[in-house]
């Protein structure tokens, strides 16, 4: 008795075993890297949005997404201009996990009234040469958030897109941007463009559009709290979710939890499950022989077609179940059901015993017609 309860401990630690994710060791552990790059200018104070500045919308709903992800990522600050006017934006926080407290510290005072405008591409530029940026081992990431267009004065048309070119140089060093407007009055132009050459333009998207209420924009469009919060709320989840890769994405202690993605194969579509880096066989239903049962069986397509085995021999398939030809029905209307008394072979007619009585009449009747 002792030997099967041993025996049976260890087969059910055996099956967990398949199942539950692998623990992580404490130094498998490996967050992305996210620089928030937030825009400082003068407009971000002015500014309002249903009677509050767009200034502390944009710190309140950071505050929110780090609160949710501060231990999921390493985050980092920059704004911009650094110090003021045009110069190009700088570093404020170096990315760190736990970062919550020292990044809201530094967003503690808004921008001025007037006198800062928005350097967009030259601090892209020099976040791309950042070294707390980009000397991260793993997935690196920079989240733009703007209100405006590249605006220095004296203006200059000329330096309109400039951006795009600076998100695709980071997007050529590994680093991922990701672009929000914030408000009606961005250059929704650039900013599709951005995010186009970033590699984050949304599927299916306009990257001509040039109106910032349109619907298919390619980057984030935001126009007030709920939706700037949405907007970092979804950048923040893809970049700090859990891949399959055999490493502890998301730094919750756990190798490749909760990673299930749908398949497809010859018998249907089912789920496949992650597991040390690498997704598992699809689950959906294994092919086997057809049988009479209205199921495509062995997955060609076809539903009960004929082969052997599918029936007995002298028996066919229809609608799910194996009859004899034609149903086994004698002709007669009843299904083939025998009758008593019945002197007849099956299938031959009438009963002839029953019929009888109707011959003799007609005989008598010819034999009268004769005469």
């Amino acid at each position: 008795m002792s030997r099967l309860v041993t025996s049976l401990s260890a087969l059910v630690l055996a099956s967990t075993s398949l199942v539950a994710p692998r623990v992580a060791d404490a130094d498998s552990c490996s967050a992305a890297r996210v620089m928030v790059i937030l825009d400082k200018s003068s407009s971000m104070q002015t500014g309002t949005i249903n009677g509050a500045t767009k200034w502390s919308i944009a710190v309140d709903g950071i505050g929110q997404v780090l609160t949710a992800y501060e231990q999921k990522a390493e985050f980092g600050l920059m704004t911009f201009p650094k110090p003021n006017m045009c110069s190009p934006g700088g570093l404020d926080v170096s990315p760190a996990m736990g970062n919550r407290s020292a990044i809201l510290g530094a967003l503690a005072t808004p921008p001025p009234e007037g006198g800062s405008y928005t350097p967009m591409a030259e601090t892209l530029e020099v976040a791309a040469a950042e070294p707390t940026l980009t000397s991260a081992s793993g997935a690196k990431h920079v989240v733009l958030i703007t209100d405006g267009w590249q605006y220095c004065v004296p203006y200059d048309a000329t330096t309109r897109f400039d951006g795009v070119a600076a998100a695709a140089a980071l997007q050529a060093q590994g680093v991922t941007v990701w672009v929000v407007g914030f408000g009606s009055e961005v250059d929704t132009a650039a900013l599709n463009q951005m995010a186009v050459a970033a590699g984050t333009a949304k599927a299916g998207c306009n990257p001509q559009s040039t109106d910032p209420a349109a619907p298919g924009n390619c980057y984030f469009q935001a126009d007030n709290a709920t939706e700037l919060l949405t907007a970092l709320n979804t950048i923040a989840g893809s970049i700090s979710a859990e891949q399959c890769d055999g490493v502890d994405n998301d730094c919750n202690g756990q190798v490749d939890d909760g990673l299930v993605r749908s398949c497809e194969g010859a018998c249907g579509v089912g789920s496949e499950t992650c597991s040390g880096g690498s997704w598992g066989a699809c689950n959906t239903p294994a092919s086997t022989t057809e049988v009479c049962d209205g199921v495509d069986n062995d997955c060609d397509g076809n539903v009960d077609e004929p082969g052997p085995g599918v029936c007995d021999p002298g028996e066919v398939c229809s609608n799910g179940t194996c009859q004899p030809p034609n149903g086994g029905d004698d002709g007669d209307g009843d299904g083939g059901a025998t009758h008593a008394g019945c002197a007849c072979d099956a299938g031959a007619g009438p009963d002839a015993a029953a019929l009888l009585p109707f011959a003799m009449l007609g005989a008598v009747i010819l034999r009268r017609r004769r005469r």
